[in-house]
């Protein structure tokens, strides 16, 4: 019986070593050294939408309507007077504004200015600031005024008037006899031109026969 204890006892013991040896040798295991440590990687940074600026509607600006200019014709002469605060002769006796300066007439009519080289047309629109300066100078409703006052001094002593004026038909046959006279200088000044260079000429073949003159005598000399 005593026996049987023992026994019973040792292998107890031997239960208990085993199993303390079994969990020593858990400790040992897991004391060796330390798990990795697991890296996180964060996920890349989604890309942000950023709506496009919604666009920006502007009207376009509505046409401006502009009158067509009447067709103006005159067959009449036309009287200009110079008054002298102007500086430009100003059309009198006649319904419309009509000036004549620097070899061109101006016609203010419909709000806008024409242009043409004579007073019989071609009119031709032309801006404000492409006006001469003498005309862009003085407002039309002073223009008028110098005019009327100017037109008056002619009226009341048509005969005996001492400011420049002269009829439109009158001036623009002046510019033609004008115009021919320039033509006729250019021809004569063509002519004489040729005239000279035909007498350089002439004279230039009288030297150069003298020349071969004087060397047929030398070497008619050396024969001899």
């Amino acid at each position: 019986m005593v026996n049987k204890k023992k026994v019973i006892l040792q292998g107890t013991v031997l239960l208990l070593c085993g199993a303390q040896a079994a969990f020593a040798g858990v400790n040992v295991n897991i004391n060796l050294g330390e798990p990795p440590r697991t890296v996180v990687v964060a996920p890349p940074p989604q890309p942000v939408y950023v709506p496009p600026p919604a666009p920006v509607y502007v009207p376009a600006p509505a046409p401006v309507y502009v009158p067509p200019a009447q067709m103006i014709e005159v067959t009449d002469d036309i009287q200009f007077v110079y008054p002298g605060a102007l500086g430009f002769y100003v059309a009198v006796g006649v319904p419309y504004d009509l000036f004549y300066l620097n070899n061109n007439y101006f016609l203010y009519r419909d709000g806008r200015w024409l242009r043409a080289p004579s007073s019989r047309g071609p009119w031709m629109v032309t801006r404000y600031r492409e006006l001469p300066p003498g005309l862009r100078r003085h407002r039309l409703e002073r223009i008028r005024e110098f005019r009327a006052r100017e037109y008056e001094v002619y009226r009341q002593d048509r005969d005996h008037y001492r400011g420049r004026h002269f009829r439109s038909a009158k001036e623009e046959w002046r510019e033609q006899r004008r115009d021919a006279h320039e033509q006729r200088k250019e021809e004569h000044f063509r002519e004489k031109e040729q005239r000279r260079e035909e007498k350089r000429y002439d004279k230039e073949q009288r030297r150069e026969e003298k020349r071969a003159e004087k060397e047929q005598r030398r070497e008619d000399r050396h024969r001899d």
